[in-house]
């Protein structure tokens, strides 16, 4: 035997189901003692609940829904808009992410296209180590023994 869904048990509760289904409800509740134990909790909730006296004279808010009511045609639904700072927020990251986009695509693209390529574009094997034609140094002998200084170990060219 399947129970009765929490939902179909608050409508029966609430008396808004029809004729046919709320005597299909009541047919279970009396066969089956979890869904009756069930169906007197919804209940009380349900009284206690129609009891409770919320004081809304500081708010306004039945008095704006029922303007809205009234000026929108019948049948047809108020359109909820999304609150501006929330829009706002939406273009910000959208723009944020454009600007991630278009930033590593740039950097991507002047990266190949100022690399050298090939053949004559690059510098001569003899012509000494990159990192110092990069530096503007030019190779020379004067140069080798700080060369060798850097690149040798610990006490190895000491003599």
């Amino acid at each position: 035997m399947e129970h009765i869904s929490d939902i179909r048990l608050l409508d029966y509760v609430a008396g808004r189901l029809t004729a046919p289904e709320s005597e299909q409800v009541r047919e279970h509740i009396a066969a089956c003692s979890a869904c009756a134990s069930r169906s007197r909790e919804t209940a009380a909730v349900w009284n206690a609940l129609g009891k409770w006296q919320v004081d809304t004279s500081g708010h306004e808010v039945a008095t704006r829904v029922e303007t809205l009511a009234a000026g929108s045609p019948p049948g047809r639904q108020p359109r909820l808009t999304a609150p501006v700072s929330f829009r706002k927020s939406v273009f910000a990251a959208l723009r944020i992410a454009a600007a991630i986009i278009i930033a590593v695509t740039g950097g991507h693209l002047l990266g190949r296209y100022s690399a050298p390529r090939s053949g004559a574009d690059a510098p001569a094997a003899d012509s000494g180590p990159r990192y110092l034609a990069a530096l503007g140094f030019e190779w020379s002998s004067e140069l080798t023994w700080t060369v060798l200084e850097e690149d040798a170990p610990s006490g190895a060219n000491q003599q």
